[in-house]
């Protein structure tokens, strides 16, 4: 079992002295005046860079002459002279894997283009030093000739998964195979040959129908795979190495049951590992388990354990040696806790290196590689990456996400607390808090899902752009929310409106009461579900929250049931048929409740001030949520009603100057509202 996350909170100068000759440079006082918006929303300078399996090159996405973010490729010996070896003029590299040490694959992204006009990310697939192009696997719709002309990419059916790492060309592509009408799809495990083009099946003896996912071994055969006949119910499927026969191991409601057992590695020795409730947990938490596929059953035991949070990650291997060097995890932040004694030292060498800030160390063949990756993060620190010498024991600066947010000229520093709800349940809450000393202006942000997790600790733009403003952000972790444990997860069924709303006050009154929230400036605030709970939150609570943001927000859950272009309203589609019902609220049968709950059908009661956003091209929460909303209020009387929409923009905002538009909205909004 693994002890709770330290979190680490730098101060730009600790950072700066722990790597100083590194070029990182800061700021020694927070502005005079607050950074512009733009400085907060722009994509970043450099993407996330990658060693390659042997850790003597480094790939990395950097911006291109066009304005485009393009792939290059650096040795270690000069990690500050990249070879750009792939562009485009018409779309951005989005992210890039090392095949083996002389291949890559990437996808792309248009960060010049709405959601309503992206084409997929495709797969394309070159060497180093930038010969071989070629195009893998087709953008959706896109046909444009490109790579080799003999030889034309795979349809998009064909979805990447990984570099296969065992020294060849071949990626691993999963295959979804159409099926009748009344089916659910079921798929097949491939090598793909990154130079050739040609796919070839991984397992060619029969298999169970309808699979939905594939768990491989270290040496990249099918031991697992996950099974659904178009129903809530899934059925997990084992097959011992070297056989050609599947056993049924257990089955799972993975519509409902999101803390149900579930597959997550095979080792080299063949031993399968799951994450499962923990008995002894009074929150229902899930931990990482040993499987003995015999019994039936998981290990009395958990081998990583996370008091008050559910085990969400994944095993980590040595691509060279298969042996297993440790277990990724999040609590109020993630983590990696390492088996491998090497690697426990090198994270430990690191850590004093940099002290202030969580570290996470990357690398392919970690036993023989003298060159690890180390991205070095906090609340107020964006991204900064690292090469660390195993030799040595020093660090040499590769770049920095975002150069022009220093640490220092952050405003805000985020904090994690549990707080109890009116009825006892422990919420968990994430404050972002301004310098100075509060009760302070407060946006009360709540998350969208809602049945996922919603926040963790760390670097967030949008929060910091807030503080800046001088608003101190509250985030909780409503009933519902996932990551947890089920007893949080499973009290949030069928509360829309009703007992995860009431959540969403109590955090609002707990930050009163603990002088950070000003009782007569406080907005609430979120997208998606979180847009729904801001029209609840002013309806509710209309003496609480002086303003209101929704984008993107749902205000009708029967809205939900008929607008038909939603993108989970096809005729099989398993959530709309088995999980909303259950967990949201049937129309027949919910009917009232439904009613009672929505504010769009009580738009009369909301008489605050709303400024709400949609995209044109979302089928997510389609158009009509926001046109119907604005309507109504208006109707009403509200006369402070400001409502936009962005033309091909979906459920997230893909352009920079959407963003920016959007978010200078809000603070005049804001600013207009919280006085």
């Amino acid at each position: 079992m693994i002890k709770s996350t330290s979190i680490r909170r730098p101060l730009a100068l600790l950072l700066v002295a722990a790597c100083a000759g590194l070029g990182v440079s800061s700021a020694l006082a927070a502005p005079a005046t607050p950074l512009p918006i733009e400085s907060f929303f722009k994509k970043p300078a450099v993407g996330a860079p990658t060693l390659s399996p042997s850790g003597k090159k480094i790939a990395m996405l950097v911006p291109t002459k066009s304005g485009r973010m393009g792939l290059a490729v650096a040795d270690v010996a000069t990690p500050d002279k990249f070879t750009g070896i792939a562009q485009f003029d018409d779309a951005d590299v989005g992210s890039v894997f090392w095949v083996n040490d002389e291949r890559l694959v990437f996808g792309l992204v248009d960060f010049q283009a709405g959601v309503g006009d992206q084409l997929g990310s495709g797969l394309y697939a070159v060497n180093a030093d930038g010969s071989d192009f070629l195009w893998l696997i087709h953008r959706t719709s896109n046909l444009r000739v490109m790579g080799n002309p003999v030889k034309p990419p795979l349809p998009a059916r064909y979805q990447f998964v990984g570099p296969a790492r065992d020294g060849s060309d071949d990626v691993i592509v999963k295959r979804w195979i159409p099926t009748a009408q009344g089916k659910p799809s079921t798929s097949m495990m491939m090598r793909l040959n990154t130079k050739t083009l040609t796919p070839r099946s991984i397992y060619t003896a029969d298999v169970p129908d309808g699979i939905q996912d594939w768990v491989l071994d270290r040496n990249l055969q099918p031991r697992v795979v996950i099974t659904t006949a178009g129903k809530s119910e899934a059925t997990v499927h084992w097959r011992e190495e070297g056989g050609t026969t599947w056993s049924e191991l257990f089955r799972v409601n993975y519509i409902e049951d999101l803390n149900a057992t579930t597959p997550v590695a095979v080792d080299r020795n063949g031993v399968l590992y799951v994450s499962a409730t923990n008995p002894a947990s009074a929150e229902g938490t899930k931990a990482l388990y040993r499987y003995d596929v015999k019994q039936r059953k998981i290990e009395d035991k958990p081998l990583v354990n996370l008091p008050g949070f559910d085990f969400d990650g994944n095993v980590l291997f040595d691509s060279e040696t298969k042996e297993m060097l440790g277990v990724t995890y999040v609590q109020e932040t993630d983590g990696v806790v390492w088996f491998d004694k090497k690697l426990r030292d090198i994270q430990e060498a690191v850590d004093k290196l940099l002290p202030n800030t969580n570290n996470y160390v990357n690398c392919s063949r970690c036993s023989s590689a003298r060159h690890l990756m180390v991205t070095s993060t906090s609340d107020i620190q964006a991204p900064v990456f690292f090469l660390f010498d195993t030799q040595t024991g020093k660090l040499t600066l590769v770049g920095q996400s975002y150069p022009w947010l220093q640490s220092t000229d952050m405003a805000g520093t985020q904090d994690f607390q549990r707080i109890k709800a009116r009825d006892g349940t422990s919420i968990p809450v994430y404050i972002t808090k301004p310098k100075g000393k509060g009760p302070f202006p407060t946006v009360v942000l709540v998350h969208g899902g809602p049945f996922v997790r919603g926040n963790e600790w760390g670097f967030n733009r949008a929060n910091q752009f807030l503080a800046s403003r001088g608003y101190v952000v509250i985030e909780p972790e409503f009933r519902g929310s996932k990551g947890y444990g089920s007893k949080l997860f499973r009290a949030g069924w069928k509360q829309w409106g009703l007992g995860m709303q009431d959540d969403v006050t109590d955090a609002t009154k707990w930050a009163i009461a603990q002088g950070l929230a000003d009782p007569n400036r406080i907005a609430i605030a979120g997208a998606s579900y979180g847009g729904y709970a801001t029209m609840m939150g002013l309806l509710k609570e209309p003496e609480l929250y002086k303003a209101g943001i929704n984008w993107v927000g749902v205000t009708d859950i029967e809205l939900m049931y008929t607008i038909g272009w939603s993108d989970f309203m096809d005729a099989d589609n398993a959530w709309a048929k088995y999980g909303m019902p259950t967990m949201i609220g049937d129309p027949k049968t919910d009917k009232a409740q439904l009613t009672a709950t929505s504010p769009l059908q009580q738009a009369a009661r909301i008489k605050q001030p709303v400024l709400m956003a949609y995209g044109e091209e979302d089928y997510r929460v389609p158009m009509p949520h926001g046109t119907k909303m604005r309507d109504a209020l208006i109707a009403s009387g509200n006369k402070n009603v400001e409502f936009v929409s962005y033309p091909s923009e979906g459920h997230n905002w893909m352009l920079t100057k959407t963003t920016v538009d959007f978010w200078s909205r809000v603070e005049r909004f804001l600013a207009k509202n919280l006085k």
